[in-house]
């Protein structure tokens, strides 16, 4: 989150309240929220604690269960209730602006969940993988296609920009396409928007070139001497 840790912790507190659970106990770093059991919303009753790290834009929640795996709705229903502009999603609501999509929160969450701590969203587009449809998502270091069905959304390529062979632009009369060459073989994304595709290929390249500028000399190759 964009807050400090106190401020987060009256945030998560204020939330959870107001999504009808109860923020059982609180100390340094740590908040305890308790989820009632209903049966009209078929919920059963839940502990989850959220800790709470300072980081370099703000401080990093981390979500634990007392028991079994933890349940994304909940939190999505605390996140939902949450001010405006606390949450960080990694660029992906400026990605989404310049390619012209309207991401809702839970879209927002569905895919921030696939990201890493460290990553940027570079560029978003949303097309289809062997029939499935599902939102294409370049950051500073993958290229994911993750699938456009809520909060139990699964990764259906993960793709590090080392992996990537090549990037190419397609057309026709159904979209654009991303034609992805891996080591496996190649992929092809489908029925993408006007201009996403090209956004997506453009900001590939544009990282790609970012990346070699930093590269140390020491573990550039060499070119070989010709043969004599």
């Amino acid at each position: 989150m964009l807050t400090g840790i106190d401020a987060t912790l009256d945030h998560i507190r204020g939330a959870a309240v107001e999504s009808g659970f109860r923020a059982a106990s609180c100390d340094e770093g740590r908040i305890n929220i308790e989820v009632p059991f209903s049966f009209r919303k078929r919920r059963r009753t839940a502990r989850l604690t959220a800790t709470v790290v300072p980081s370099a834009r703000g401080t990093d929640v981390a979500w634990t269960a007392d028991a079994g795996p933890l349940n994304h709705e909940h939190l999505a229903h605390i996140e939902e209730t949450l001010p405006k502009g606390v949450m960080h999603y990694h660029g992906l609501e400026d990605a989404a602006l310049r390619a012209g999509l309207s991401l809702g929160g839970r879209t927002l969450s569905a895919v921030a969940r696939a990201l890493a701590r460290d990553e940027t969203v570079r560029a978003i587009g949303r097309g289809h993988l062997n029939e499935t449809a599902g939102y294409v998502v370049l950051t500073t270091s993958r290229l994911l296609v993750i699938e456009a069905s809520g909060l139990k959304s699964r990764t259906l390529l993960d793709a590090s920009h080392g992996s990537i062979e090549a990037l190419s632009l397609g057309k026709r009369i159904t979209g654009e396409t991303l034609r992805v060459v891996l080591p496996s073989g190649s992929v092809v994304i489908s029925r993408l928007g006007h201009g996403e595709g090209h956004g997506i290929v453009k900001s590939f390249r544009e990282e790609k070139k970012s990346q070699a500028r930093f590269v140390p000399s020491s573990v550039r190759k060499t070119p070989r001497p010709p043969n004599p």
